[in-house]
C-alpha cells in the first residue's frame, strides 16, 4: 500500500514512535519504583514488629524464661499483614510459634534477638503479600491508563505537527508536478513555515524561471535550426542532383555543368547564373542555361578583370551597386541588363582556381554575408564534381590511350580497325595493318635505363605520326611495338610507301642525354580482306610478317604470306627444342684457336657453342642463337659455355699443354644481370681456373652506358680476368668511351677484315684501329681472317692476334688437343714466310 510510504505518515510514525517509546519507558520506570516502594514498606513493617518484640523478650530469652512469649507473639500475629511469628533460642530451637507458615506467597524477615549486644535467639516473621499484590495491581492499572492517555495525546499531537511540517513539501511536490507537465508559471513559496523549506521553495521558483528562460531560448534555436535544416536539406538536394550527374556511366562535363546551373538557380531563385571554367588551353569558357535570360555581358566581357582577378587571387568578388556613368563598361553593360548586384565565387580544386560561379540579381545589395556563406559550399561541391569529371575523363583516356605516348592503345586500336573493316565493306575498298617493332630497343633500354628508353619511344612515336595522314591511326600496343591502321585504300602500294617513309624517318640516330642512339624498325604488313576479316586476325598476321623480318635482316618490311604461318610455327618449335637441348645436354663447346702472328704461338681459343641435335645432327649457331637471345634462353646457354670453357682450360693444363687463355662471349642479357660478377666468381672457384687465363668478350654496344659499364667491368677486372671488346668498329661508342673502359683487347670485326685487301677505306680503318689500340696499351685481335693476303696485311700493320679459318675452324676439345702441335708449326711457318 502506498499510504504508508507518504511523507506525512512516515513523519507521523517516526515522531509518534519516539513519543510512545518515551512514555512507555517512564511508565515502566514508575511501575517498578512504586512496586519496590510497597514491598519495602511491607518489609519495614515486619522489621519494626520484630524489633519491638526483640526489646520485650530480650531479658527473658537470656534467662531462659519463655513463659511470657506467647502473649507477645500472639499480639504480633494478630496484625493483618503478619501471617506467623516464630521465636528460636540461640541454638536455633523453636521456643514459640504463632500462625501458619503455609499461607500462600509470604515475605519472610528474620531478625536476631540481642540483649546488650549478646545474641540470645532469633525471631522470624512471615508477612502476607495479599495487600501488597492488590496495591501493585492498582499501580499497574494506573500506569496503563496513563500510558494510553499519553499515547493518544501523542498520536494527535504528532499528526498535527507532521501535517504542518509536510504541507510546504506537498506544495513543492505539486509545483514540481505542474512543472513536469509543462506549466512554467508556478509558485511554491510559503510565507510561514520552516526556514529551510522556505529557502527550498525560493530556489525552486528560481529554477522554474530559469527553465522557462532556457526553453524560450531553445525554442528559438530549434526554430532557427529547423529553418537552417530546411535550407541544408534544399542544399543537399542540390548537392545530390549534382552528384548524381557525375555518377552516370558515361559522364559528360556539359551535363554536369547544366545540372549544376539548373539546381543552383532553383535553390537561390536568382535571375541570372553562369559558370566560367578554365579549359586545358588555360582560357576561360562561359557556360549558361539557354532556358534563362543569361546576361549577354557575361559572354561579351568574359575577359573582364573581375574573372581574372577572382581566379588568380582565389578571392570572392562582390558588387552590390553599379554606377551607370562612372562605372566600368562591364558594370554599365550589367546595369543595362537590369542587374544591380553581382557575385563571383572562385571554384577551387586541389588548391587551384579552375573557374568561377557567377550570379547576378536585379536587387541592389542582394549579396549579404549570409547569402555568400550559403553559396560558398556550392563552389566546393562544383569543384568535387569537376574533379570527378576530370578523373573520369582521365580514366577513360587511360583506358583507351597509352600512358607514355598518348597514342591509342591496343583496345582502342582494335575498335578503329573493326570500324575501318565495316567502312571498307561498304565502300569496297582495302585496309592495311602495319606492325612495327624497334630493332635492338631492349639493349638500348637495358643499357641507358628505362627513363631514356621512354624518351626514345616518345620521339619515335612522333616520328611515326609525322609520316601518316590524318585518317591513319597509330597505336602503341606495348613495349617497343606499334601498330598502324591505313583505312580506305585503293591498292596495295600505299602501305609499302608508308613503311619506307617510316624507315627513312628513323635513319638518323636519336640524340638523348648526349648519347647518339641509332634506331631502326622491322615492319610487317597485312591487308583486308586478303588476309583476314577481323581486327585480331589482321594484327596477328602483320605481327607474323614483322617477326620474319626480325629474324633475318631487320630494318626492313615484309608483306604477310601464308608461308609466314609455317615459319612462325617453326620458331615456336625451335624455342621448345632449345629448351630441351639445354636440359638434355645436347649443347657442346667448340674452340677456335687464335694465333699470335708476331711470335707464331697459339695465344688462346674462343669458346663457341654448338648444338648436336639427336636427329638433325649439328645445327649452326646462326639458326638458334637469335631465337635464344629473343627468348632469354641465352643466359642459360652463356653460363653453360662459361663453365665448360673454364673446366676445359684446367683440363688442358693437367694434360701438359701450356696455359691457353680461353675467351667466352657475354650476351647483353648476361652483362645486365645483377648477379653477373658473383656468378663468374663462383665458376672460377668451382673450376679452379687461373683468372688470368679467362677472357670475357663484350660487344661494343653493351658499353653504351659508360658509367654503369665501367663499374661492372672493373668488378670483373678485380677478379683477375681479361676484358675483350668484340666486333669493334660496328657499334656507336666513341673512342673517348673506349679510353675510359678497363679493357685489355679489342677485336676488329670481320666485316672490315673481309674487304681490307680490296677496299682502301677498310684497310685504313683496320690500320687506324690497330695503331689506336696500341697507343692505348691494348692488344688487337682480327677475327674472320680467311686468306693468306689478309694475314699478310695484318702482320704488316702489327696486329697481335688473328682468328679465322685461315688457321683453323672451331674444333671440338679433343680435336684441338690432337691438332695443337700442327697449329703451332703452321703458325711458325707463316711467321717465317711474311717476316
Amino acid at each position: 500500500m502506498k499510504w504508508n510510504k507518504g511523507l506525512v505518515v512516515q513523519f507521523w510514525l517516526a515522531m509518534n514512535s519516539l513519543v510512545l517509546t518515551g512514555v512507555l519507558t517512564i511508565s515502566m520506570l514508575y511501575l517498578w519504583l512504586e512496586t519496590t516502594h510497597l514491598e519495602e514498606a511491607l518489609k519495614n513493617e515486619g522489621i519494626t514488629a520484630a524489633k519491638t518484640l526483640n526489646s520485650a523478650i530480650g531479658l527473658s530469652m537470656l534467662e531462659g524464661d519463655y513463659s511470657n512469649l506467647s502473649p507477645l507473639t500472639y499480639s504480633l500475629q494478630s496484625e493483618p499483614n503478619i501471617a506467623y511469628v516464630i521465636i528460636r533460642d540461640k541454638e536455633g530451637n523453636t521456643v514459640n510459634q504463632k500462625g501458619e507458615t503455609t499461607l500462600g506467597n509470604l515475605i519472610i524477615e528474620k531478625l536476631p534477638i540481642e540483649y546488650y549486644k549478646e545474641n540470645v535467639g532469633e525471631v522470624e516473621i512471615g508477612l502476607k503479600t495479599t495487600a501488597l499484590e492488590k496495591q501493585q495491581k492498582i499501580v499497574l492499572f494506573e500506569t496503563i491508563i496513563t500510558v494510553i492517555i499519553y499515547s493518544i495525546l501523542s498520536l494527535i499531537f504528532s499528526y498535527v505537527i507532521s501535517r504542518r511540517l509536510t504541507a510546504p513539501i506537498k506544495k513543492l511536490i505539486s509545483a514540481t508536478k505542474q512543472l513536469s507537465k509543462g506549466y512554467r508559471n508556478v509558485d511554491a513559496l510559503e510565507k510561514k513555515g520552516v526556514i529551510e523549506i522556505q529557502q527550498l521553495a525560493i530556489e525552486f521558483n528560481k529554477m522554474a524561471k530559469t527553465i522557462q528562460n532556457h526553453e524560450e531560448i531553445l525554442v528559438n534555436k530549434i526554430n532557427n535550426a529547423t529553418k537552417d535544416l530546411s535550407n541544408k536539406v534544399a542544399m543537399l538536394e542540390v548537392f545530390d542532383s549534382i552528384s548524381n550527374s557525375v555518377l552516370e556511366d558515361d559522364v559528360q562535363s556539359s551535363e554536369v555543368i547544366k545540372s549544376t546551373l539548373v539546381n543552383i538557380q532553383k535553390y537561390m531563385g536568382v535571375e541570372h547564373i553562369s559558370l566560367t571554367v578554365m579549359n586545358q588551353q588555360k582560357k576561360l569558357e562561359v557556360h549558361k542555361l539557354e532556358q534563362y535570360n543569361i546576361i549577354s555581358s557575361f559572354i561579351l566581357q568574359l575577359e573582364d578583370t573581375c574573372f581574372i582577378y577572382a581566379i588568380d587571387h582565389k578571392q570572392i568578388i562582390v558588387r552590390n551597386h553599379f554606377q551607370l556613368y562612372n562605372g566600368s563598361y562591364f558594370e554599365q553593360a550589367l546595369l543595362k541588363e537590369g542587374m544591380n548586384s553581382l557575385l563571383i565565387l572562385p571554384i577551387i580544386a586541389k588548391n587551384t582556381a579552375i573557374g568561377t560561379l557567377n550570379i547576378a540579381s536585379t536587387e541592389e545589395n542582394y549579396f549579404s554575408e549570409d547569402i555568400i556563406e550559403q553559396l560558398q559550399p556550392f563552389t566546393n561541391h562544383i569543384a568535387l564534381a569537376f574533379d570527378r569529371v576530370a578523373a573520369y575523363e582521365s580514366l577513360h583516356k587511360s583506358a583507351y590511350h597509352d600512358y607514355l605516348t598518348g597514342l591509342p592503345n591496343f583496345r582502342l586500336f582494335k575498335m578503329y580497325v573493326q570500324d575501318a573493316i565495316e567502312k571498307a565493306k561498304q565502300n569496297n575498298t582495302l585496309a592495311a595493318i602495319l606492325f612495327l617493332d624497334l630493332d635492338r630497343f631492349k639493349a638500348v633500354n637495358d643499357t641507358f635505363g628505362h627513363a631514356t628508353g621512354d624518351l626514345l619511344l616518345r620521339h619515335i612515336s612522333k616520328q611515326i605520326v609525322s609520316c601518316l595522314d590524318e585518317s591513319d591511326t597509330v597505336s602503341r600496343i606495348g613495349g617497343d611495338e606499334f601498330t598502324i591502321l591505313l583505312p580506305l585504300l585503293l591498292d596495295h602500294t600505299e602501305p609499302i610507301l608508308v613503311a619506307e617513309k617510316i624507315m627513312k624517318a628513323l635513319e638518323n640516330p636519336v640524340i638523348i642525354k648526349g648519347y647518339k642512339i641509332p634506331i631502326s624498325t622491322s615492319i610487317g604488313i597485312s591487308f583486308y580482306p586478303k588476309d583476314g576479316n577481323d581486327a585480331d586476325t589482321l594484327i596477328k598476321l602483320a605481327d607474323h610478317a614483322m617477326y620474319k623480318v626480325k629474324q633475318h635482316e631487320k630494318n626492313n618490311y615484309a608483306i604477310y604470306s601464308r608461308q609466314d604461318d609455317k615459319y612462325f610455327g617453326n620458331q615456336i618449335v625451335l624455342e621448345n627444342s632449345i629448351r630441351k637441348a639445354i636440359n638434355n645436354d645436347e649443347l657442346v663447346v667448340y674452340y677456335q684457336p687464335k694465333i699470335n702472328i708476331q711470335n707464331g704461338r697459339v695465344s688462346g681459343v674462343e669458346a663457341l657453342v654448338r648444338w648436336i641435335h639427336p636427329e638433325k645432327g649439328l645445327i649452326p649457331p646462326q639458326t638458334f642463337i637469335p631465337q635464344a637471345e629473343e627468348t632469354g634462353l641465352i643466359i642459360s646457354i652463356g653460363e653453360f659455355v662459361l663453365l665448360q670453357a673454364c673446366h676445359q682450360c684446367v683440363t688442358w693444363q693437367k694434360m701438359g699443354l701450356p696455359p691457353i687463355p680461353v675467351s667466352v662471349n657475354l650476351s647483353p642479357h648476361q652483362f645486365l644481370q645483377a648477379s653477373l660478377v658473383s656468378n663468374i666468381e663462383k665458376i672460377i672457384k668451382k673450376t679452379g681456373i687461373n683468372p688470368e687465363l679467362l677472357e670475357l668478350e663484350i660487344t661494343e654496344s653493351m658499353s653504351m652506358d659508360i658509367n654503369r659499364s665501367i663499374v661492372i667491368l672493373q668488378e670483373l677486372k678485380d677478379l683477375g680476368v681479361h676484358i675483350v671488346v668484340d666486333d669493334f668498329g660496328t657499334g656507336y661508342s666513341s673512342l673517348n668511351y673506349l679510353r675510359k673502359l678497363p679493357i685489355d683487347t679489342v677485336k676488329i670485326d670481320k666485316t672490315f677484315i673481309n674487304d681490307m685487301t680490296i677496299d682502301q677505306n677498310n684497310e685504313a680503318i683496320v690500320a687506324t684501329i690497330i695503331t689506336m689500340a696500341h697507343n692505348l696499351k691494348l692488344t688487337v685481335t682480327a677475327e674472320g681472317a680467311e686468306t693468306e693476303e689478309q694475314v699478310k696485311y695484318l702482320k704488316r700493320y702489327l696486329c697481335d692476334n688473328v682468328q679465322g679459318y685461315y688457321f683453323s675452324k672451331p674444333l671440338p676439345a679433343t680435336e684441338f688437343e690432337t691438332l695443337y702441335s700442327q697449329l703451332v708449326m703452321e703458325a711458325q711457318k707463316t711467321i717465317l714466310l711474311y717476316a
